[in-house]
C-alpha cells in the first residue's frame, strides 16, 4: 500500500530541523542589511533573495518587516552589549577597554543608529521602539557603569557618566565615514586615535 505524503504549505521549511538554520540565515541576512542600508532601503524580497528562500519562508518565520527588523536590531544590540562588557571587564585599564569597543565597532561600519531610527520609527510599533531603544540603553549603561568606577578611582574627571558614554558612542560614528576611514592603516588605529582624543581632547597641555 503506498503512503501518501501531506502536502506542505508554500514556503514552509522542508522540516523541523531546518526551521532554526533558515530562521537564523534569515535574522542574520536582515540584521546586515538593514544595518548597512536602513529600513526603508531594504524589502522582505531583497532580504529572500540573499537568503535564496521564498517570501513566504520569511513570513512563516517573522510576522512582517516590522517585527524582523525589531528583532534583527536588537539581536546585533545584544551582541554589542555583551562583547562591550566583555572588552571593558577584561582590559587592564580603561583606555585599553575603550580601544577594544571601538575597534570592534569600527570593524563593522554601519547606519547611523538615529539616522535609521528616525527612518524606521513610523513603521514600528511603540513596543518595538521600545524594544530597541532599551538594548541600545543598556550598552550606554555599560560604558558609563565603568566611567563611573574610572572616576571613583580618579582616572576620570567628575562628571555625568551617562552622558560621557553617549558621547563615546557618537564618536564611534566617525568610524563609519569613509574619508575619515581612508586616513587609517586598521580600525584599531583609528581606535586608537578616537579613545585619545575622547579622553584626552585636543588641546595640547604643557607638560
Amino acid at each position: 500500500m503506498t503512503k501518501i505524503r501531506n502536502p506542505r504549505n508554500p514556503g514552509r521549511p522542508k522540516a523541523a530541523a531546518d526551521q532554526a538554520p533558515i530562521q537564523e540565515t534569515i535574522l542574520w541576512t536582515a540584521s546586515k542589511l538593514f544595518m548597512e542600508n536602513g529600513y526603508e532601503s531594504v524589502s522582505l524580497q531583497q532580504i529572500a533573495k540573499a537568503c535564496h528562500v521564498t517570501k513566504a519562508s520569511i513570513y512563516y518565520h517573522f510576522t512582517n518587516k516590522p517585527e524582523l527588523f525589531k528583532i534583527a536590531v536588537t539581536t546585533i544590540l545584544d551582541k554589542a552589549y555583551a562583547s562591550t562588557l566583555h572588552f571593558l571587564q577584561e582590559a587592564d585599564t580603561l583606555e585599553s577597554g575603550l580601544i577594544r569597543v571601538a575597534e570592534a565597532k569600527i570593524a563593522r561600519p554601519h547606519a547611523e543608529m538615529e539616522t535609521m531610527m528616525r527612518e524606521a520609527e513610523p513603521f514600528l510599533s511603540q513596543e518595538q521602539v521600545s524594544a530597541i531603544r532599551e538594548a541600545e540603553q543598556r550598552i550606554h549603561e555599560a560604558i558609563a557603569d565603568r566611567f563611573d568606577q574610572a572616576m571613583r578611582s580618579g582616572e576620570l574627571r567628575e562628571g555625568n557618566p551617562l552622558l560621557m558614554a553617549q558621547a563615546f558612542s557618537a564618536m564611534l560614528m566617525l568610524g563609519n565615514r569613509e574619508d575619515t576611514r581612508s586616513g587609517y592603516a586598521s580600525a584599531r588605529d583609528l581606535a586608537v586615535e578616537i579613545v585619545d582624543l575622547f579622553l584626552h581632547g585636543a588641546v595640547n597641555l604643557p607638560k
